[in-house]
């Protein structure tokens, strides 16, 4: 073989060793970035199930508050053996801090995307027991999430087991949430994100579980529409349906109406609320003083408690605003 023939020759060699080594560089970077893709949808999917639980079990709380017949605002205490009902003891929660009680709110195994069952922690001032008596948006709440006061609940989802969570499956609130979030206090913390911390929280403020529960608690002054006939029986459209206008507002803070005034409290001693609400929690919860009452006109009137707002107006026909 000439010389020009081995130069040729050897040229190919080495344009054809850099051909393969750019396939393989190519390749390794392609797996790669697939390898960063599948991850990055694995936890795109771990987070979106995580957060659907997470909300589908604040949505259940806030609606239990708003519905209780005893003491709404309300919630439910937590499992603390890990059977989905609420643990109570002797009327009061046996703790504030344990699992989701799913089966207790008539809810589905409710698990977050590495597979647990969520955690949960309930402010005390919220038990359903009369010994919390006032339950209002006024209480003032023991839990906290980061410095921030006034949390009514905490819901958990526990990530991963971190290299000191070797108990799961436990009922040790120490097997499954980190840092000051199972040290036994009130002391929330949200993070962040850690070799050492990989709680995801949602919370649940008083204000989120009030602001529901007071159009509730209005509802009730309001009173029923006019149908069926007889109604309504009771609230302020019944005291319009008796003297054919809206009570004057109560200047002072003994729930009397004082003629002229058209800004002040609730005159609730001038009608009547619907009675077994009336002694079962709006009364004992301390609701009524808690309520602001404008007449806008004799056909009238407007009823607050904080941000929450109602109209009432008479109702002749159904449905009724």
């Amino acid at each position: 073989m000439d010389r020009k023939s081995d130069s040729v020759l050897k040229a190919r060699q080495h344009g054809a060793a850099l051909l393969i080594l750019m396939l393989l560089f190519f390749l390794a970077a392609t797996s790669l970035i697939l390898g960063q893709s599948g991850s990055y949808g694995a936890r795109t999917k771990f987070d979106k199930t995580t957060s659907a639980a997470l909300a589908q079990a604040k949505e259940a709380l806030i609606g239990r508050a708003a519905t209780d017949n005893n003491h709404p605002g309300s919630l439910t205490c937590p499992d603390i053996n890990d059977d989905g009902q609420a643990d109570v003891s002797f009327g009061n929660c046996t703790l504030y801090i344990g699992r989701f009680p799913w089966k207790t709110l008539n809810l589905p195994e409710l698990l977050d995307g590495n597979g647990d069952r969520l955690w949960y922690a309930l402010s005390p001032g919220l038990r359903d027991n009369p010994a919390a008596e006032p339950i209002n948006p006024q209480k003032p709440l023991e839990l906290t999430l980061d410095g921030i006061p006034n949390i009514a609940a905490i819901i958990f989802s526990p990530g991963t087991p971190l290299a000191n969570q070797s108990g799961r499956r436990s009922n040790a609130v120490t097997d499954y949430l980190d840092g000051s979030n199972n040290d036994g206090n009130f002391d929330y913390i949200s993070g962040p994100l850690s070799a050492t911390f990989n709680d995801k929280v949602l919370t649940i403020t008083r204000d989120d579980i009030f602001r529901t529960v007071n159009q509730r608690v209005l509802a009730e002054i309001r009173g029923p529409d006019d149908n069926p006939p007889g109604s309504p029986n009771w609230g302020l459209r019944r005291y319009y349906a008796n003297n054919a206008t809206f009570p004057w507002a109560d200047s002072g803070i003994d729930g009397n109406g004082d003629p002229g005034t058209t800004t002040g409290k609730l005159p609730y001693n001038d009608f009547s609320i619907n009675p077994a609400s009336l002694v079962n929690w709006l009364n004992p919860n301390a609701w009524l003083p808690l309520v602001t009452y404008q007449r806008l006109s004799a056909n009238s009137a407007r009823i607050s408690i904080g941000s929450s707002q109602m109209d009432v107006i008479p109702c002749p026909s159904s449905p009724c605003p």
